[in-house]
């Protein structure tokens, strides 16, 4: 059996929350309550060193270390999970991401995910690269809804991985944040590491890899209870949790985040409101150039309504 340990130091904003809720939120994952108490029970999540209870209170700083234990060969499977899949040939499938799916198996959670279910749909998927992940070349996070291409044949991946790492392809998301940021538009220039003490996080660092986010005002909402802007984003780098951490540097994190924002809880959104709206690259055989837009997913359309209700007020 393969053994895998995950290490989470929590921050001051989980103080007093359950364990067996914020393991979930700070690994990003779709690893069920269950799932989590059965661990416990076992000893294989433990709290600075010692067992622990499902329903304990964790403190800023505890240290929980989680070990998953799943058989060596253990790779995606088939699942009938819906995929809005907006264009298809014999080498590439463009699809919208729902929010709340997590992309690849991980974490100890090897089950509904997209992989799974574009193996149900599509069948065909690219297997070069880590086998827990055919087919991705690039990835959204688990409550990052929009467009992602999927390589169908291994010589799409070698393309588009090619494309996304000299940073040919345009990607563009539209975000709502919290307060106005001082410019109505900036290009954000600021390395990006993962947080020496809270490793689950990413974190501003002169040390860290290139990361650049440019953003565009588009909206402004003066509310009771308080200014909120959507933001138009472009990528021109892809760092993990690049644009959250850029926005919530700046004082302006995303509605919903609940790893970057202390107040998300305050705000009742089901999802964090950001999405991938606009992707631009060429075709790997075809070499045509392909753009794609979506539409913004429900969850933030109906915030903005409740926004737009709240100023007419």
């Amino acid at each position: 059996m393969k053994r895998e340990k995950y290490i989470i130091t929590v921050p001051a904003e989980f103080d007093l929350e359950r364990i067996d809720r914020i393991i979930p939120i700070l690994l990003e994952t779709d690893i069920s309550r269950s799932q989590i108490q059965k661990l416990i029970k076992s000893g294989d999540i433990t709290v600075n060193g010692s067992e622990t209870r499902a329903n304990y209170k964790v403190k800023t700083d505890d240290e929980i270390e989680i070990v998953t234990k799943e058989d060596d060969m253990l790779l995606p499977h088939e699942e009938n999970i819906p995929i809005n899949i907006i264009y298809e040939d014999d080498d590439i499938a463009v699809i919208i991401k729902q929010p709340g799916l997590v992309v690849h198996p991980g974490h100890g959670n090897y089950g509904s995910t997209l992989v799974s279910g574009l193996l149900y749909h599509i069948k065909r998927l690219s297997i070069l690269g880590d086998p827990l992940r055919p087919g991705i070349v690039h990835r959204l996070d688990r409550d990052t809804s929009g467009l992602m291409v999927i390589a169908k044949s291994d010589a799409a991946y070698i393309s588009l991985v090619e494309q996304f790492s000299s940073r040919t392809v345009e990607k563009h998301y539209a975000a709502i944040v919290i307060g106005k940021p001082v410019k109505d538009h900036a290009l954000i220039n600021r390395p990006i590491a993962r947080h020496k003490k809270y490793r689950q996080k990413m974190t501003i660092d002169e040390d860290g890899r290139e990361a650049i986010t440019e953003y565009t005002i588009s909206r402004i909402w003066h509310t009771d209870m308080g200014v909120f802007t959507m933001l138009n984003i472009i990528l021109h780098t892809g760092r993990t949790h690049q644009i959250r951490v850029h926005l919530s540097a700046m004082g302006n994190p995303i509605v919903g985040d609940q790893i970057y924002s202390k107040k998300w809880e305050k705000y009742k959104v089901p999802y964090l409101l950001l999405a991938s709206t606009y992707l631009k690259f060429i075709h790997p055989i075809s070499r045509e150039v392909l753009s794609f837009s979506a539409e913004l997913p429900l969850h933030i359309s109906e915030y903005i309504d409740k926004l737009d209700s709240m100023v007419n007020q």
